[in-house]
């Protein structure tokens, strides 16, 4: 395949020889010295460690992946370096039971087990356990997120209600990002990936550990270009239709895509032990992005947008003579943005949380906590087509309580309870529970069941509460004051949405080197929240959308996961069946439902001198889009990324060439939810990644 080598990519070669040059002579200085730190690899592991990986999602505290009271997938930092991909959204895809859609070049749709859009608050996503979602909107925005790739250890996704371990809005699933400590990741650490289109993204890192502290600080840089510069970018507009509105769906044909952005990181994480049972801990990480503006309910104005976030936490861990532990920490979650075709506005979230760990007797394990948040956001219109909130500035007040107790009954028998409490000042009180048995089926624990009764509950945030907008001025038309697009407040205060789900799942070491997960559940929700369509009082084909709770759905589904483990060679295979059915015909949720199926194949091969093999293949059936009728579903796919890794210098280097998404040439157009515009984004590209430990 011939690449024409633009001015971009030139200067961006020139950089990454550079970087090989300065770093390839310490190599040398280093390779007599002390062994670099090096974090044990998973393919190392027997199926008996496997099964032994601890997680700390499911209840809050570090738990075998045999033990757990809901299904958790877990992806390894191994998975993310071999992947060679730099997004994290385009690495969850490759987990069972995760509903991925890219929308650009930086704004992605995730959910677990679906329910998913842009700003759709129904999966939670942490960062070692912290709220990272925005007090405003909700979702997932991956893109802001002051995080960087080689410094993630895992990532656990919990598939299923979680409300009952991290309160509201845990309602399909939770995302957490747990990152690498310090003494983990001793020393230098440099790393540099480009890809054909001249897009890069780099990541430098220190980590030392001296007497009583362990520290790490990093930062980073990534540069993306537009679709159109990566070839790809063919804009269409939404169903001509459009209620009946002939203005909608014309006129985006001849639209460049702008889904640009440049993106600056640090990161920084110490720890002290202060005694032999007392740790304090504390970080601030800060991120700064810039991006072209989208299109959103029609308006799609020129310039760029940017997004500043810092997170900043101190924690105090303490292990209690008796053997109980506990901590008390503060985090703080502050963001500042101005995206064109929104508005500008900040938030600014603190929160206290505390939680206790204890024995009672021989065989009960109990966690209580709770936490306290406060929260002020502020905004800022400068046009009509801009979001407006009514009665901003808003300050918001969030409290919560659980309590998680597991009882081993026997050696075979554990039950485990969690129920939780919040308050929130905008809304209602609510509560969430988690109940579950997990039996052994053998003396060794090697095949267990499990059967959970789950609560959980959304409360709707200042944005669905508070914000109206119009779109599309029908001046032209001779009708001015008039738009054909009308987002307009809530008549009434809205319920939470609340879903209950049962679960059945096995668990199972099948021989040495072979391992079996599978787990089905049926959910059902009430009180969704969506749109619905208001009549035109006046014969101008205008669109009125107000929110409101609209109706209930039942979701339900089978995911299973084989995986074959040997010293040098990892695969695994996983099917996830994933259905969705709301009650209302054309029931507007404001999301996509989940794809029907869904199936991954991941291949890792070990060989000799270094090399290694890498394949990720993921097939996702047809996506639909619940009740929008501006918008299209997302049609089936297939994906392969493919990589091949050479270590060097005493395995203190490496690089690494491959190709993603090797069977497609460009993806979509696929639309967010509210946009009646969509472009196509690039599909297969070929990368090199370097890396250097010294």
């Amino acid at each position: 395949m011939a690449i024409a080598v633009t001015t971009r990519i030139r200067a961006k070669l020139l950089y990454v020889l550079l970087i090989l040059c300065v770093f390839g002579c310490y190599v040398p200085v280093f390779a007599g010295g002390a062994e670099p730190n090096k974090p044990e690899d998973l393919f190392e592991m027997s199926i008996e460690q496997l099964m032994e990986v601890e997680v700390v999602s499911a209840s809050r505290q570090a738990q075998k992946i045999s033990e757990l009271s809901v299904p958790v997938s877990v992806i390894s930092a191994e998975d993310i370096h071999y992947s060679g991909l730099t997004s994290i959204p385009e690495i969850l895809q490759f987990a069972p039971g995760v509903d991925v859609i890219k929308l650009s070049r930086d704004r992605y749709a995730v959910g677990v087990r679906g329910l998913h859009d842009l700003i759709s608050d129904r999966t939670l996503t942490l960062i070692n356990g912290r709220s990272a979602d925005s007090p405003l909107f909700g979702g997932s925005e991956f893109y802001r997120y002051p995080l960087l790739l080689e410094d993630i250890e895992r990532i656990e996704v919990v598939r299923g209600p979680g409300g009952a371990a991290w309160g509201a809005n845990a309602f399909t699933g939770v995302i957490n990002i747990i990152t690498k400590k310090p003494e983990d990741v001793l020393g230098g650490f440099v790393s540099t990936n480009i890809d054909e289109f001249g897009d890069s993204y780099t990541h430098l890192r220190y980590a030392e550990k001296d007497g009583k502290w362990r520290w790490r600080t990093s930062a980073g840089y990534s540069d993306y270009g537009s679709s159109d510069d990566a070839g790809a970018g063919r804009y269409v507009s939404g169903k001509p239709t459009l209620t009946g509105n002939p203005l909608l769906g014309i006129g985006f044909n001849n639209f460049s895509a702008r889904d640009y952005f440049r993106s600056f990181v640090f990161s920084g994480e110490a720890f002290y032990n202060y005694s032999e049972n007392t740790v304090i801990s504390f970080g601030t990480d800060y991120s700064h992005n810039v991006l072209g503006s989208y299109e959103f309910l029609g308006y799609y104005p020129s310039g760029n947008g940017w997004h500043e976030t810092v997170r900043s936490y101190v924690k105090l861990d303490h292990q209690f003579d008796d053997g109980s532990s506990g901590y008390l920490q503060w985090s703080g979650n502050f963001a500042n943005s101005w995206v064109p075709c929104l508005m500008k506005w900040f938030t600014m979230q603190n929160d206290i949380e505390g939680q206790y760990n204890f024995k009672v007797g021989d065989s009960h394990d109990v966690s209580v906590g709770g936490n306290f948040r406060f929260i002020r956001i502020g905004t800022e219109a400068s046009n009509p087509s801009h979001l407006m909130y009514s009665g901003e500035p808003y300050d918001e007040q969030l409290a919560g309580m659980f309590l998680i107790d597991r009882w081993h009954a026997t050696n075979r028998l554990t039950f485990e309870s969690q129920i939780r409490g919040d308050w929130y000042s905008e809304t209602q009180k609510d509560w969430s529970t988690r109940l579950s048995a997990l039996y052994a089926l053998d003396e060794e624990k090697y095949h267990t069941l499990r059967f959970s009764f789950a609560k959980a509950y959304r409360s709707p945030l200042a944005n669905l509460r508070e914000t109206s907008t119009n779109r599309i001025s029908l001046a032209g038309m001779g009708f001015p004051g008039f738009w054909a697009i009308n987002a307009m407040e809530p008549s009434n205060e809205f319920d939470n949405e609340e879903t209950w789900a049962l679960e059945a799942g096995y668990t199972g070491k099948l021989t040495d080197s072979l391992t079996l997960r599978a787990d089905s559940y049926y959910q059902r929700f009430a009180k969704l929240i969506g749109y619905r369509i208001i009549p035109d009082p006046l014969p101008l084909g205008r669109t009125f959308y107000q929110p409101d709770n609209i109706d209930g759905a039942d979701s339900w589904g089978v995911e299973t996961e084989l995986a074959w483990e040997r010293k040098n060679a990892r695969v695994s295979a996983w099917y996830a069946y994933n259905d969705f059915q709301e009650y209302m015909s054309h029931q507007m949720i404001r999301s996509y439902a989940p794809a029907q199926h869904k199936v991954g194949l991941t291949g890792r091969l070990f060989l000799d001198d270094g090399w290694t093999l890498n394949a990720n293949y993921r097939y996702t059936g047809t996506t639909p889009v619940v009740g929008d009728t501006m918008i299209f579903d997302v049609g089936a796919s297939h994906r392969l990324d493919l990589s091949v890794a050479k270590k060097f210098a005493e395995g203190r280097g490496e690089v690494m060439v491959g190709v993603s998404d090797v069977f497609n040439k460009t993806n979509g157009p696929n639309f967010g939810i509210g946009e009646v515009t969509a472009h196509e984004t690039p599909g297969r590209t070929f990368f090199v990644a370097m890396n250097f430990r010294f």
